[in-house]
């Protein structure tokens, strides 16, 4: 027991010095199709494959990929569209902020599923 605290800790302390995000490294390395505990899922839903600029973006407030699932399944069927034949979505997992050189602030989402 002892040595597992010792080993996740030096794993920690690693991920702390050589990577700007130890959050992201953590959950890439442990959480590798889901969220980790600490983030959040948004859903981005289309409709109609065939207009791909009709699309609907979730709150950034769903817990995992199974709640951000769950959310497409009522939109799709409140579209029409329970078997979402016509539509597709993605599940958009933990983002993460950089800034950048001119003072402003983007960045990515950490994992992208089905």
């Amino acid at each position: 027991m002892i040595r597992r605290a010792v080993i996740a800790s030096g794993i920690a302390i690693l991920a702390t010095v050589s990577f700007g995000s130890p959050e992201r490294y953590i959950a890439d390395m442990i959480w590798t199709d889901d969220a980790a505990p600490w983030e959040k899922v948004t859903a981005v839903y289309m409709p109609d494959q065939s207009k791909p600029n009709d699309i609907f973006i979730s709150d950034a407030d769903l817990d995992d990929v199974e709640a951000c699932r769950a959310y497409v399944r009522s939109m799709a069927a409140d579209h029409g569209d329970p078997d979402l034949k016509k539509g597709q979505y993605d599940c958009a997992i933990g983002f993460y902020s950089q800034d950048d050189e001119d003072g402003g602030v983007s960045g990515e989402y950490r994992l992208k599923v089905k």
